[in-house]
């Protein structure tokens, strides 16, 4: 790939390794205290979270975007604010179903709240990478469709490969999701390589780590609901809330320096 476009100097601060400790010990003490929980109180407790840590993101997203102004980056991060803000909707919808009105949330319409988040994360993505790159190099073409084929490959034989395994609605309804997170995921991974050097600075790479905990998170999600082993209290909910926690960080830190 190309060398990017000339960047402020000042993107380059540093991280606080105190900040990024406080959100792991800060995931670890929230999973913990939701094993104690009953079934109830722990889905209040995991869609109060998620509706806080979205919400927040998406605030913070918009945020930077005007603070652009105008250009590729404030249509960037207008595209940020608007999936997590996606995002949002769909956890109230979701937890709504599975508290008020006592309905299986998996498949709801919150679900297309939920996808909504993989095109609007990848339009930021692209913009961002396009905007500091000319281009992909031969061998990332090459490994970019690699890991949505390996999800797809691996959800196809987990879902087919049990006694009386069927292709019904269930199955594609699911392959669909594992398609967009992956496809999510394998682009998260090449901004992370795009600015994983100082000239475009850690704050950005710290964003698309966040956007890569997450979209491995629906992933691993999508195999779970397989064999219906999702539950608030799964280690994954915590990983979608450090997730979250530390694209809010980035975007705080992203604040500061434009």
């Amino acid at each position: 790939m190309g060398e990017p476009d000339v960047v402020p100097e000042i993107l380059s601060n540093p991280l606080n390794l105190y900040v990024i400790i406080a959100i792991l010990v800060a995931g670890a003490a929230i999973f913990t205290s939701m094993q104690f929980l009953s079934e109830d109180d722990v889905g209040i407790f995991a869609f109060s979270l998620s509706v806080v840590f979205a919400g927040g993101a998406a605030v913070v997203a918009f945020f930077v975007s005007k603070q652009y102004q105008t250009g590729v980056l404030a249509k960037a991060y207008l595209f940020l604010g608007l999936g997590f803000t996606s995002y949002v909707t769909a956890e109230l919808l979701y937890y709504s179903f599975e508290l008020v009105f006592n309905i299986e949330p998996y498949p709801s319409i919150a679900d297309v709240f939920f996808f909504a988040l993989y095109p609007l994360v990848l339009g930021h993505l692209l913009l961002n990478i396009r905007f500091f790159n000319s281009g992909f190099s031969k061998t990332q073409k090459l490994w970019i469709p690699a890991i949505p084929v390996f999800a797809i490959v691996v959800y196809v034989t987990m879902s087919l490969g049990v006694p009386d395994a069927e292709a019904n609605f269930d199955f594609y309804y699911g392959l669909i999701f594992v398609s967009g997170a992956s496809v999510t995921l394998s682009f998260t991974i090449v901004g992370a390589l795009t600015f994983r050097q100082g000239t475009l600075g850690t704050v950005w790479l710290l964003l698309v780590i966040g956007l890569m905990i997450n979209a491995a998170g629906d992933v691993w999600y999508y195999h779970l609901e397989i064999f219906g082993e999702y539950s608030d209290a799964h280690p994954v909910t915590t990983v979608w809330f450090v997730a979250n926690m530390f694209v809010i960080y980035a975007l705080c830190k992203h604040i500061k320096t434009i």
